[in-house]
């Protein structure tokens, strides 16, 4: 039989990938000199039976592999799913799952190999995340050591056999160091332990040192009730004082600090021999959630507390069995032994393997008393009581992949749904539906397969026992996993169109529930919503942000009529319905505090608010639209987005007018993926803001354009005006109201509803002198030209004196043709003429070019 570097080797060297051969029951290459080997196909035939591992960071199209290597099943879903979000759909290799690794193309050659810090699990398992680049191999095609299976690409396309390096996603050092902050912040939210000590690692190009994103830290209620933590409190040793620590912070947590959850804590202490008083547990009670850190939750209580009782079950089933085995063994009469103690024993065994256990000790013992074997049925009979089993219901879930489907949504359909518009599964998570990873749908489908044993205590014919459990082994091959999932996408249980998603556009998604924008009252969580987007922070309707209401009041000088104006402009731009056709542009030199207000406002609105650069509204100077064209994925990364904050664009940069009028005109925009073939149509529901020391230059003078441009003029600065102090630390004490900031822009919303935006004195001025210093034109007419009704120029001499003036200024962008300042000219009320008024050929009435060229 051909390995894998003979089957797949040809494919992967034409579609463009560095291959080397990997040893057969291992993971390392073949090769001494492996690093820089450049096979091709007559080497093929040299390597029979070996493993395929591909070269990164080297050659005309470098990869960057991003090997996640964790053993937390949620950490590694999670964390591919912001990968595809944020770094594009691709390759998916899996070799010892939940590890996995995704394949990209980088942006340069050359890149080194960075590592994330270590992390710990309680069960002292390592995790961290490795992004491969020159100098690193990852094996593409081969047994894997350990498992004994082939590595398995699991990603739509098809793995790198179907698609050539040349189509891979290209991540920038950015995108990779970002990655590395994510992981990081990911494995700190599953509960992982940061190994003291322990720091990323940079490598060549690769950097981890950005900042973390602290809308993304959030921990919602697992969801049990008291009930159930006095149950589980009951398995947890109460004696131990870090054990007994975490049972409160994880009951506070969950219950939001109530008065019974303080109760049952100090019912459970109370048990304890080292047990103080009610007052020690109120003292710390309340001081449990102010740290600012991830908080403990009731995830570590469900974990020990069921680790525990299972502990407690085996120890109690053991016992069982012993007391099960002497009974029947000190039987001495058969009929005693089928009538009598077959039924006490049934009632001892619960569980399957007691129960078949038992079930053969008796039949043993029947045949020592009666030398007879008694049949199989007879013993479950007796074992139940002499009441018949019931039989399963084949009817009702068959013994095939459809079946298995149905089975997976009977134990977990109410907590998945799947949107067939997008191919995607979502998940709830008891406030929202979250995007789910294909990972996390293949994790549920196997946990149903390890299920089907319990449909076997339903069937007493042995044949048919026999049956089922040979099906339960089928169902355990990949393919029929993969199609368990394929299948359950179809169920009208779980499909909702992508139209139903985040449609009541008057709701806003927030860490507790939904804030409906048309009262301020906050809503509980609601499935049927289909809400996807939230912000991590809970609202409340009392809270206040004091300090960052006096930080706009500040910003624009104490005038009240902008600070209500502002507030009504983030209300508005936070409804999901932009009818104002409006793009805001914040301006203003340096330390104005806008980057701070804005920043603030950002952070809190979590999801709801997305970033965008400042390429997709702007052509840098003497740069034409570099998306003509193209594939418009930057417009469909903001699907769904409230507020567009835009990168600082850069001086010079010229505003792409025929976007802002697609973007702020109230009809759907094509859009589609880099790598996507379909095309899609995205409604705007967001209100771009795009700050900057710098207006962008606007080539039109038409009133389309400039009624849609909204200057909010930022004027302090807080380095210079000796009235107010400026407060370098600022943006992290705004960050401790983030619920009263939460609320302000709520408020914002009701305000603009009530009242529109009702547009200051101030930004009408400021539009208005944004128009003319944009004028061009009107300036070359007032300084090249003469204007009076007799006068007369032809095209040529206005061409020569425009074009002169603008390429002095640098600026012959703004009009670049004689066409086009024929065009502009006519719109300002001159008369176009054609050999009239003494001028042979073309030309212009009602103006003339002046003698001089000094201009």
């Amino acid at each position: 039989m051909a390995g894998y570097f003979e089957g797949v080797g040809r494919k992967l060297l034409a579609n463009g990938y560095l291959i080397i051969p990997i040893k057969p029951g291992h993971k390392r290459p073949a090769l001494d000199s492996w690093q820089s080997s450049r096979l091709g196909v007559a080497d093929i035939a040299r390597y029979p039976g070996h493993g395929v591992g591909v070269l990164c960071g080297q050659g005309a199209r470098p990869l960057v592999a991003i090997d996640i290597d964790t053993t937390d099943d949620e950490l590694a879903s999670r964390f591919v799913l912001w990968c595809q979000d944020n770094l594009g759909a691709t390759c998916e290799r899996v070799g010892n799952a939940p590890k996995i690794l995704l394949v990209y193309r980088a942006a340069a050659e050359g890149w080194g190999k960075a590592t994330g810090a270590w992390f710990d699990d309680e069960l002292g398992e390592k995790h961290r995340l490795e992004v491969l680049g020159k100098g690193q191999q990852f094996v593409a095609y081969h047994i894997h050591p350990d498992t004994g299976q082939p590595y398995e690409w699991v990603d739509f396309f098809g793995g790198i056999e179907t698609i050539t390096a040349a189509e891979l996603p290209v991540i920038t050092e950015e995108q990779v160091a970002a990655a590395m902050v994510e992981f990081d912040r990911l494995a700190l939210e599953v509960g992982l332990a940061k190994v003291a000590g322990s720091r990323a690692k940079s490598v060549g190009q690769l950097t981890s040192a950005l900042e973390e994103d602290p809308l993304m830290a959030y921990e919602p209620p697992v969801g049990i009730d008291l009930a159930e933590a006095k149950r589980l409190m009951g398995y947890v040793d109460n004696e131990d004082y870090d054990t007994w620590l975490k049972v409160g912070m994880g009951l506070h947590h969950e219950f939001a600090g109530s008065v019974d959850a303080l109760a049952l804590w100090n019912e459970w202490s109370s048990a304890a021999s080292n047990y103080s008083c009610i007052e020690d547990l109120e003292k710390r009670w309340d001081g449990f959630g102010r740290s600012g850190h991830k908080p403990m939750t009731a995830r570590w209580l469900l974990k020990v507390g069921n680790a525990g009782k299972k502990e407690t079950v085996r120890a109690e089933k053991r016992i069982a069995l012993e007391e099960a085995k002497a009974l029947i063994l000190s039987c001495s009469d058969s009929i005693d032994l089928v009538g009598d103690v077959a039924a006490k024993v049934g009632e001892l065994a619960d569980d399957m393997a007691l129960r078949a256990e038992l079930a053969g000790l008796i039949r043993l013992r029947f045949k020592d008393l009666t030398n007879t074997l008694l049949p199989v049925a007879d013993v479950r009979t007796a074992m139940a009581g002499g009441r018949k089993i019931p039989v399963l219901n084949r009817a009702k879930r068959q013994m095939t992949e459809f079946g298995n489907a149905e089975r997976m949504l009977d134990h977990y359909g109410d907590g998945l749904s799947f949107v067939p518009e997008l191919g995607a599964w979502q998940a709830w998570t008891g406030v929202y539906w979250r995007r789910a990873a294909p990972v996390e749908l293949e994790h549920l489908a196997k946990e149903t397969v390890r299920g089907l044993a319990d449909e076997s205590k339903s069937i007493e014919n042995d044949d048919e026992r026999v049956a089922f459990f040979k099906f339960c082994a089928i169902s355990q091959r990949a393919m029929m996993v993969r199609n368990m999932v394929a299948l359950a996408s179809s169920d009208p249980r779980v499909v909702v169109p992508v139209e139903e998603l985040d449609k009541h556009t008057h709701l806003l998604g927030v860490g507790n529930g939904a804030v409906d924008l048309r009262t301020g009252k906050l809503l509980p969580p609601d499935r049927k919503a289909w809400i996807t987007t939230i912000t991590p922070v809970e609202y409340s309707e009392t809270a206040t942000a004091p300090l960052f209401e006096q930080t706009v009041r500040d910003v624009f000088h104490g005038d009240d009529e902008m600070v209500s104006f502002f507030q009504r402009l983030v209300g508005y731009s936070i409804l999901g319905q932009p009818k104002e056709d409006v793009l805001v542009i914040p301006y203003g030199s340096g330390s104005n505090g806008k980057s701070t207000v804005l920043g603030a406002i950002r952070k809190v609105l979590g999801e709801h608010a997305k970033a965008a650069s400042a390429d997709t509204f702007l052509a840098s100077a003497g740069v034409g639209s570099s998306s003509a064209g193209s594939a418009r994925e930057d417009v469909l990364r903001l699907r769904g987005a409230r507020f567009v904050y835009v990168s600082e664009p850069e001086e010079g940069s010229e505003l792409r007018e025929g976007l802002i009028k697609s973007m702020t005109g109230g009809d759907p925009m094509p859009a589609r993926g880099l790598y996507s073939k379909v095309t899609v149509e995205v409604m705007p529901t967001w209100v771009s803001f795009m700050p900057t020391n710098h207006r962008p230059i606007v080539k039109g003078d038409d009133h389309a354009i400039w009624r849609r441009l909204l200057l909010v003029p930022f004027t302090r600065n807080f380095d210079s005006d000796k009235h107010v102090k400026k407060d370098p630390h600022r943006a992290d004490k705004l960050e401790l109201e983030a619920a009263g900031i939460l609320r302000w822009c709520v408020q914002g919303a009701i305000a603009y509803q009530r009242d529109g935006l009702d547009l200051p004195a101030k930004v009408k001025d400021a539009r208005d002198e944004y128009k003319r210093d944009m004028d061009l034109l009107a300036e070359w007419l007032d300084t090249c030209c003469e204007v009076a009704p007799g006068f007369v120029a032809s095209n040529a001499e206005l061409w020569v004196s425009w074009e002169h003036f603008a390429r002095n200024r640098g600026e012959l962008r703004f009009i670049s043709s004689s066409k086009s300042l024929g065009r502009r000219l006519l719109s300002r009320g001159f008369g176009a003429v054609r050999n009239s008024h003494g001028l042979r050929g073309r030309g212009f009435v009602g103006l003339r070019v002046r003698d001089s060229l000094d201009a």
